[in-house]
């Protein structure tokens, strides 16, 4: 039987230069996403720079009037201020709309989604997710979280869950990058340090909240995985507690969950549950997720499952993930949903349309 014919969509990603823009970039050309023309767009200040697509060099564009004309996708993985400023345009123009910057996720047609944990917490594709023009990528930590309650709900009766996420400076992109990088620089050199994205020391040091003049502040963001993971497990698991710290980490979200079971159950039944696609679990104690080990993996690693001794039916669940990747192929996956929804090919596969 011949494998159903896969047509080429034009898609135009806004933001281009940014770390996720860039990310989302890479994945299409690594996942054979089928891209007839790939428009990229930025800011007046990032435009005219060169870049390559599929070994063709390729221009980043300013966005103009005419710049969503004849695309299928529009891909907005830009600031949410430059994303409020030209969505609209996007979606007159017909194109399909998938929002890694969070700027629609509020709108009342914009539907939170999150394929990359979807088939975890046992969601059944609904005939919109396919007809929606404005999807919303889930927040990556919400994802992890959520993923985790929802492949121990399927097993076990869990009956409380508390999170910790480590926030990375890249959540603010090349400007929170540049920052800790100089305020690591000028503290070693016993220099005056930059605030102006943190408004605060984040170099050596953890906080749970930015300097006044900081904005977004960090509850935002807190609040935003809270929201997203409610919103994924809907009433499928108990909802978890969460609590964001930002760390002095370049890239990647370090996660701590601990989760309470009805019933005791081995730590190895735990990590049985918990093995599956996204994740991957380290049972080796002496051999935990990292950061750093994580940088450029598709994958969210979690470690092996310990026991809290203050309760036998109470566990930890330690994890790490690279943020940027993991935002970027959950859009990705979302426009892959689309592209092949009805002609029977699975998603998630590590190269969609191998080329020959």
């Amino acid at each position: 039987m011949s494998e159903p014919e896969v047509f080429q969509y034009n898609l135009a990603l806004v933001g281009a230069s940014t770390l996720k823009g860039k990310e989302v970039k890479a994945l299409l050309q690594e996942r054979g996403f089928p891209v007839g023309r790939l428009a990229l767009l930025d800011t007046e200040e990032a435009g005219g720079q060169l870049t390559e697509f599929d070994d063709e060099p390729v221009l980043v564009r300013p966005v103009g009037r005419d710049s969503f004309e004849t695309m299928t996708f529009a891909v907005f993985a830009s600031s949410p201020s430059f994303t409020e400023q030209h969505w609209q345009l996007a979606e007159e123009c017909g194109c399909q709309i998938i929002d890694l910057s969070y700027c629609l996720e509020t709108h009342p047609r914009a539907r939170l989604r999150a394929p990359l944990i979807e088939n975890l917490l046992g969601v059944p594709q609904q005939p919109q997710d396919a007809d929606s023009r404005l999807a919303v990528s889930a927040h990556p930590a919400a994802m992890a979280i959520a993923g985790v309650l929802g492949c121990l709900s399927r097993r076990f009766e869990v009956t409380r869950c508390v999170a910790l996420v480590l926030e990375p400076v890249s959540e603010r992109g090349k400007a929170g990058v540049d920052e800790l990088s100089r305020q690591t620089i000028n503290l070693l050199s016993f220099q005056e340090i930059p605030k102006e994205v943190f408004d605060s020391q984040v170099a050596f040091n953890v906080l749970s909240s930015y300097g006044e003049q900081s904005h977004p502040p960090l509850r935002d963001a807190q609040n935003r995985i809270s929201r997203h993971a409610r919103e994924l497990l809907q009433r499928r698991a108990v909802q978890p507690a969460v609590r964001l710290l930002q760390a002095p980490i370049f890239f990647g979200h370090a996660f701590c969950c601990y989760v309470d079971l009805a019933d005791p159950v081995s730590t190895e039944a735990v990590e049985e549950a918990l093995d599956q696609k996204p994740f991957e679990v380290s049972r080796d104690p002496n051999d935990p997720p990292n950061v750093v080990g994580v940088a450029g993996s598709s994958e969210i690693a979690l470690g092996s499952v310990e026991r809290d001794p203050a309760g036998e039916s109470g566990y930890w669940i330690y994890g790490a993930m690279d943020n940027v990747r993991i935002a970027a192929l959950n859009a990705v996956e979302i426009a892959e949903e689309k592209v092949f929804a009805g002609t029977g090919r699975s998603l998630g596969e590590e190269t969609l349309n191998p080329k020959s």
